[in-house]
């Protein structure tokens, strides 16, 4: 890529103390966006009946909670690289690969994340909340989370993998030293987040066949530790700068 002029960064607009070399959407953002727009798309159509009496539609309406979360799953995903290519405006090879990437993970990842929604409002709800999707045995369920463990990890690793692209190129973009630390912090935080997929990966193949569905708790985990490695990255940084 062209190394950024000082001036253009200096222009940018500033976000949570990042300026946004990427404030004009690139042409692998559009195809990113247009892909989860379709990722979602496909959660509605995964409904094929329509309602055609008040019992109908309430029956479809025990539905909604799985769609929902499922929904705010793909949009945080899709926010998370729209921050990146915001903060860093890229669209060379690799980041069409990563994006591309990215882009296909979701769209296999997306029936595993309804099913295991929908079996888990099932699951707390006894019931009263339906699966449309049968598992006939614990095997089949560990096989779900294998799945679903699987593939949050490549999305976590894949944003891995972008945030080190931009910090390699911190020369041409023009990283102020704030800016590389919170690229390093983000790196970070996607760290622990792949950690936590290992081990909700492993966990199902460790524990009798009736502890198998409290194994998808694990993923609780994410919020408590990523506070902390935000908090922690945070106190780092003031310190860093008392001691400059």
């Amino acid at each position: 890529m062209q190394p950024l002029t000082q001036q253009y960064v200096d222009q940018c607009p500033v976000e949570d103390g990042f300026h946004m070399r990427g404030m004009a959407m690139t042409r692998i953002e559009v195809f990113t966006d247009a892909a989860f727009a379709f990722a979602v798309t496909m959660l509605v159509i995964s409904i094929d009946q329509i309602p055609r009496s008040i019992p109908e539609l309430v029956a479809i309406s025990k539905y909604i909670p799985a769609f929902v979360l499922s929904v705010a799953q793909m949009v945080f995903i899709w926010h998370n690289h729209s921050v990146w290519s915001r903060r860093f405006g890229l669209e060379d090879s690799k980041t069409v690969f990563l994006s591309v990437a990215l882009v296909i993970t979701v769209l296999v990842y997306i029936y595993p994340l309804k099913m295991m929604f929908e079996g888990f409002f099932s699951w707390i709800s006894m019931g009263y909340l339906p699966s449309q999707y049968d598992l006939n045995n614990y095997a089949e369920l560990r096989l779900l989370f294998y799945y679903f463990a699987a593939g949050f990890l490549i999305i976590c690793l894949l944003f891995i993998a972008m945030y080190r692209h931009a910090l390699n190129l911190r020369t041409q973009l023009l990283l102020r030293e704030s800016e590389i630390y919170q690229t390093q912090t983000n790196i970070k935080i996607r760290t622990v987040m792949a950690g936590v997929c290992v081990l909700a990966f492993i966990a199902p193949a460790l524990v009798p066949d009736s502890w198998v569905p409290f194994t998808g708790t694990i993923y609780a985990l994410i919020w408590p530790l990523v506070a902390w490695t935000e908090k922690t990255r945070y106190q780092q940084w003031q310190q860093m700068n008392l001691g400059s």
